[in-house]
């Protein structure tokens, strides 16, 4: 690259001074001059390098903390919508959007801001103090290192540890606040696991890709339910028997209209609202709905008057925004099927159905049509009443000396394969559901739009022809009162089963010709799905046979199909988040739950020197405490082994949480946090899900297996409380049932607490918290009395 000669000698000039490159297309203009203090010529030269620019994002927001309630609630009582809002429920969503948007803009105009993006952002604890603690820190080092002064290494190392501990502080209090913030059990969950668990932030893509990428999603979710529909017309056409829908049931109460909404109902939803939980839809920020409830719950109120007396749902709340997010870390995201989609409906659209599910359920599960056996989104049923259900059906068969077969049935896209027309067919028929409210219902579901959005890119918007509203609050309850005839299907062929909204499971004794039965009636209810437009998938159902060790091995020949499509058979099989072995031992789902509890403890031991007592405690009873009480009901009378194997997990989380050494009393531990060791934490769900049982009478499906004793004659034992009878149990195994251990359970409890449940003074929540704590109380002194841990 350098011709002329570098370097001026006395007799000649070299070329000494060299440019070494690999790219010399970068390198233009080489020169050679001199300069007056040197020998060697100054070599100088132009490059051509790509300078990087600093990455920036521009973004628009409303500055919602600057505006006064008190003002905005002014506009807001000015305004046309609350001085002469129009007729039509359409035109008055419209002019509230308008109206809204219009004092927004007044108060809090939209501003766009260009920031650059920091290469590594500042964790959200550091406060201002913090950060002025690490900037003087900063200088004193710089300062250090320029004089190398004992007296400034000194000052350096004090400001250092003041810097620590402020950072330190700012940190716990940080954690401090934001569990005290979570007022419900799922904001505290999602603030605990957001402070134990980091996760990696989500790459950032350009326009172009996130364009791209929403529409192939959109035509992904689009053609997965095209496909299905296919699939079924062509299993349609060699369908052999078809006559499987039982009768419709009547009701002599039919349903005409909704009933007028007062006031009190929409501020009590209002106050409920979560300001976490707002959606980008939203034209009313939440924030504002809550602080100025006063003028909303009018506005609303009339909204859903109109719409209710109008027989429509308003037009502008039809619209749904999906948000894809990656099933697990890792995936491909590139490929469609990688994504779940999250769909985004507008807060009003979702008080406005709140306000009618209220009134509508209660009409559709007062009808003899709707499933006893449905336990989605009921009161007083749950996963853990299902599977108390599932589970003391399959202990007590034991008894008859042979295993049981389960079956879990899966639908492809349930939820978005229901045929509109078929639906309002059924809730008119089957619930008699007429008139106004079913007009409501009809345009509730008809004319629906979604688009899926990532980034600022969006898909193009395409329309809903069936499926019930992704994200809604009617929607488990319409797919419910849908697919209810298999209640009927199944009863008919005196086969057993649970129903968790779309989770079916099947299950029954094997006797002479019980497996034959349940093969029909699972090839029948594959074809009632298939003729209301949902597709059964045999190769993602499961079968597992259940019973005691050699009633399990005499079954080894049994095959299970649906139709002609052979069910693979199980070892473990997941309901509801519990796992189901063979012989109902439930090793696996200790293990399961082991595994979980120790992966969040180990994430709540980097972080408990940031915290205090209190709030360590919420943490570990939020992560590790709700991982040992879920569904734990079913695991009465386990084996000692698997009680030692959750044990010590909560030995090392009581240990934990008090900064305690590893070989600290963990029953002093216990004592002091006030946990009830394992046991007595099942025998404390069993004995409160026994007390909502009698208080309720429902599930109904489990107040049967209680019933209170009356005896022949009038005995002393007579006035010592409510006592239930207990089934014989011939053998151990059948004794664990919830029929069985639930009555022996109850009887030893103190007569105090039995006969609470006679006590109607208070109302239901407020009787079963005193329950809750007198019955802690008693478990908690008898435990140690006992010697459990």
């Amino acid at each position: 690259m350098v011709t002329e000669s570098t370097r001026r000698g006395s007799t000649v000039d070299n070329l000494l001074d060299l440019l070494v490159t690999d790219n010399a297309s970068l390198i233009g203009s080489v020169t050679v001059t001199n300069v007056p203090f040197s020998d060697h010529r100054l070599v100088s030269f132009k490059i051509s390098l790509k300078t990087s620019l600093t990455a920036t994002e521009t973004y628009s927001y409303r500055p919602l903390r600057g505006i006064n309630p008190d003002k905005f609630s002014t506009l807001i009582r000015n305004s046309d919508i609350y001085v002469s809002p129009p007729t039509e429920v359409d035109d008055f969503v419209k002019q509230l959007d308008s109206d809204v948007t219009a004092a927004l803009d007044l108060l809090a105009p939209m501003r766009t801001v260009t920031k650059r993006k920091a290469s590594r952002s500042n964790p959200e604890w550091i406060t201002p103090e913090a950060r002025e603690f690490k900037t003087e820190c900063r200088k004193l080092e710089r300062r250090y290192r320029k004089t190398n002064s004992k007296a400034d290494h000194d000052e350096w190392r004090r400001a250092g540890r003041a810097t620590v501990k402020a950072i330190n502080d700012a940190r716990a209090n940080h954690y401090r606040k934001a569990v005290d913030a979570a007022t419900t059990s799922g904001n505290r969950w999602k603030e605990i696991n957001k402070l134990l668990h980091t996760k990696t932030p989500h790459t950032l893509v350009d326009n172009a890709t996130a364009r791209s990428r929403s529409l192939s999603l959109m035509t992904y979710f689009v053609n997965k339910v095209n496909n299905i529909k296919l699939s079924i017309s062509a299993n349609l056409v060699n369908l052999v028997n078809c006559q499987c829908i039982p009768n419709d049931l009547s009701t002599d109460d039919p349903l005409l209209c909704f009933k007028p909404v007062t006031l009190d109902e929409t501020l009590l939803l209002i106050n409920a609202l979560s300001v976490s939980k707002s959606t980008p839809l939203d034209i009313i920020p939440v924030c504002l709905l809550k602080s100025c409830s006063s003028v909303f719950t009018h506005i609303l109120t009339e909204l859903a008057n109109k719409s209710l007396a109008q027989g429509k749902f308003p037009s502008d709340f039809k619209t749904a925004q999906i948000t894809p997010l990656l099933k697990k870390p890792g995936l491909d995201p590139d490929d469609p099927a990688s994504f779940r989609p999250i769909s985004n409906l507008r807060t009003v659209s979702k008080i406005l159905e709140r306000l009618v599910h209220s009134r509508l359920s209660s009409h559709l599960m007062s009808v003899p049509g709707f499933s006893t056996f449905q336990s989605a989104y009921r009161p007083y049923h749950s996963t853990e009443t299902a599977l108390l259900k599932l589970s003391s059906d399959l202990f007590e068969s034991s008894e008859t000396g042979s295993p049981s077969i389960l079956v879990s049935l899966d639908l492809s896209a349930a939820f978005d394969c229901i045929a509109h027309d078929k639906l309002i067919k059924r809730l008119s028929e089957r619930f008699k559901v007429s008139g106004c409210a079913l007009d409501w219902l009809v345009s509730y579901l008809s004319n629906r739009w979604q688009y899926v959005k990532i980034q600022d890119q969006s898909s193009d918007i395409v329309t809903v022809n069936s499926g019930v509203p992704q994200g809604s609050v009617l929607g488990p309850l319409l797919f419910s009162a849908y697919v209810s005839p298999v209640d009927d299907i199944i009863k008919s062929y005196d086969i057993n089963h649970t129903m968790y909204a779309d989770d079916i499971t099947l299950y029954i004794s094997v006797e002479s010709g019980a497996v034959d039965r349940l093969n029909n009636c699972l090839t029948m209810v594959s074809n009632f799905f298939m003729l209301n437009d949902l597709l059964l998938n045999p190769s993602k159902c499961e079968y597992l046979i259940a019973g005691i060790s050699k009633q399990v091995k005499s079954c080894a020949d049994v095959n299970v199909v649906i139709g002609t499509v052979a069910v693979p058979q199980a070892k473990c099989l997941k309901l509801l988040g519990v796992l189901f072995d063979s012989h109902l031992s439930f090793d696996s789902q200790i293990s399961s739950i082991c595994s979980s509890a120790s992966y969040h403890l180990k994430a709540l031991r980097h972080v408990r020197k940031f915290l205090d007592t209190k709030t360590a405690n919420t943490v570990a009873c939020a992560f590790i405490a709700s991982k040992f009480d879920y569904c734990n009901g079913i695991l009465s009378d386990i084996s000692e082994r698997n009680i030692s194997r959750l044990q010590r997990i909560q030995n090392a989380a009581s240990r934990v949480v008090l900064n305690n050494h590893r070989r600290d009393s963990a029953t002093a531990n216990l004592k002091t946090l006030h946990w009830l060791p394992i046991r007595q934490r099942i025998d404390f769900k069993v004995a409160v899900s026994t007390f909502k049982i009698l208080k309720t009478g429902q599930p109904a499906y489990l107040h049967k297996f209680l019933t209170i004793s009356k005896p022949v004659r009038v005995l002393r034992s007579a006035s010592k409380g409510i006592y239930l009878d207990v089934p014989f149990s011939k053998t151990d195994f059948s004794a664990r049932a919830f029929s069985s251990y639930a009555p022996r359970l109850w009887n030893c409890l103190p007569q105090s607490l039995r006969d609470s449940v006679v006590d109607n003074d208070c109302d239901f929540k407020e009787s079963v918290s005193a329950f809750k704590r007198n019955l802690k109380t008693v478990l908690f002194s008898n435990c140690w009395t006992l010697g459990t841990v």
